[in-house]
């Protein structure tokens, strides 16, 4: 008789969203390949007490968080914490670093890895602070790396899980750094604080992209429309390479919904500008979340302006929960959970 092979269980992990108008969490826990749900809730916020991804208010920020956590960790508390903001200024910069080995012949070990992992972590983060001084948007602002994180691994373009016990030559290493403005990334922990946590900070659309990719999303832009900003992340090979954020959301459409054909037209716009660092055509699918039946038009507008763009057909489509494949949750997950249950899985190093 076979015997089944012990499941590999990660300690409790949170992902918690810190939106406009209100506190998304998510606890789950890695299992082998696969991502469990424990618990999901969320608090509302008061108009103003976050705008842009700034928290304005702490206090009142730190109380929803401390309510929400307190609900979805009812069966098990989160050891980890990652929240997710989105802002006009947070940025993501994705570096693949290779290494040439001498040792042809023999099988990488634990410390080669963790060598080769450090050392493009470094360049990583000078490529971003570079990339950073040259922006001319964050340009006398005071910013401060929120995040980085190992995206993917490859031996002589081969991708990888683990590199461990592998021969090769050519040793690829792809890394993800976030940088927001000093305001945002303290404020943002501050909330945190308040509620008597720690954590890290980390880019909404990358954890949302990041997500997906994990889960077999090869191509496509996913693209999330919050009650002030829009953000969205491009996925290509199976990995985020762009992301971008700005200050238009779903509540200033609703307040003039006499309008929206024309607004519509103008947010496509937006969300088309060219994107640093981006090369080629912009995808040919896109996945849509928290856009109301009354805004329909901002989906066709912009499948408008890519087609125009690509000079063929885009499909545009809501985001559904099931893209989220590796993830096993008891409840039904809402799509609008997705980018909570993305800064879950990173703290979970879901890959």
């Amino acid at each position: 008789m076979a015997l089944r092979s012990k499941i590999e269980r990660s300690a409790a992990v949170a992902g918690v969203e810190l939106g406009a108008d209100r506190v998304r969490v998510v606890v789950a826990r890695r299992e082998d390949a696969l991502l469990r749900v424990l618990g999901v809730s969320q608090a509302p916020l008061r108009p103003g007490a976050m705008t842009g991804g700034l928290v304005v208010d702490r206090d009142a920020v730190g109380r929803a968080v401390a309510s929400a956590l307190a609900v979805a960790e009812a069966r098990e508390k989160a050891t980890r914490i990652i929240a997710a903001i989105d802002g006009d200024d947070v940025r993501t910069y994705h570096v693949a670093t290779t290494f040439e080995r001498e040792a042809l012949n023999e099988p990488m070990s634990h410390g080669e890895v963790t060598r080769a992992v450090q050392e493009a972590r470094a360049e990583a983060e000078r490529t971003a602070r570079e990339a950073a001084v040259n922006d001319a948007t964050l340009r006398g602002i005071a910013t401060v790396q929120l995040r980085d994180d190992v995206a993917g691994l490859a031996l002589d373009g081969r991708p990888l899980t683990s590199l461990v016990g592998f021969q090769g030559r050519y040793v690829e290493v792809r890394t993800d750094v976030s940088l927001a403005p000093l305001v945002l990334a303290s404020a943002a922990s501050g909330a945190l604080e308040s509620g008597r946590r720690r954590g890290t900070v980390t880019s909404g659309a990358y954890a949302l992209g990041r997500l997906l990719a994990a889960c077999g999303l090869v191509e496509a832009a996913v693209l999330r429309l919050g009650a002030d900003v829009t953000a969205f992340a491009f996925v290509r090979g199976s990995r985020v390479v762009s992301t971008r954020a700005f200050g238009l959301g779903r509540d200033a459409f609703l307040a003039r919904l006499e309008r929206v054909e024309r607004d519509a037209a103008v947010w496509a716009r937006c969300v088309v500008s060219p994107l640093p660092g981006l090369d080629g055509l912009l995808p040919a699918r896109w996945h849509f979340v928290g856009v109301p039946e009354e805004l329909v038009a901002l989906p066709r507008a912009l499948g408008d302006a890519v087609a125009e763009q690509r000079g063929g057909e885009v499909e545009t489509e809501a985001l559904r929960p099931a893209l989220a494949s590796r993830v096993l949750a008891q409840d039904a997950l809402h799509a609008d959970d997705l980018v909570a249950l993305g800064a879950a899985a990173l703290a979970a190093h879901l890959s």
